[in-house]
């Protein structure tokens, strides 16, 4: 499943966020719609970033949860631009400002290949400065659907 069916308008942000908890408590949002399973997608998002950082440089994270939430569990994406960039541990030091969350079912078999394919697109420095000034969640998605990944026919 490519990000382009997980990724809808209503999970598109942007927003201030006063540190990474409260930036990590805005992705839970997004991710859930369920207010009762926001608090275990934020658990699980804190978890995985006490594992390691989720900051990939450039001003990215792709923090991503892996839960076991029942069978009508659907795997989601989030998109969150912070209006001003935190610390967020990544290797090049760099603050984040582009957030891209993954809420993905322990069921879900293509983490992997999900992950990879976020990192990839966001690994384009052009994308990264188009996003930044992208100004609604339409514009924000059909940037981030029309960067064909390497190796895939446009």
């Amino acid at each position: 499943m490519p990000l382009v069916e997980l990724l809808t308008p209503s999970r598109v942000a942007c927003a201030a966020a006063a540190d990474k908890d409260a930036a990590l408590a805005r992705v839970a949002d997004l991710l859930e719609d369920d207010p009762g399973r926001r608090p275990l997608v934020l658990d699980a998002l804190r978890a995985r970033e006490e594992v390691g950082s989720t900051g990939l440089g450039h001003g990215v994270a792709v923090p991503h949860a892996r839960l076991d939430l029942g069978e009508d569990c659907r795997p989601a994406a989030a998109f969150l631009r912070l209006q001003q960039p935190l610390p967020f541990g990544a290797p090049d030091g760099e603050p984040v400002d582009l957030i891209l969350a993954l809420n993905l079912p322990r069921h879900c078999r293509e983490h992997l290949e999900l992950l990879a394919e976020v990192t990839e697109r966001l690994g384009d420095a052009d994308l990264r400065a188009r996003l930044r000034q992208a100004p609604d969640a339409a514009t924000t998605i059909a940037l981030l659907h029309a960067r064909p990944l390497a190796g895939t026919v446009a």
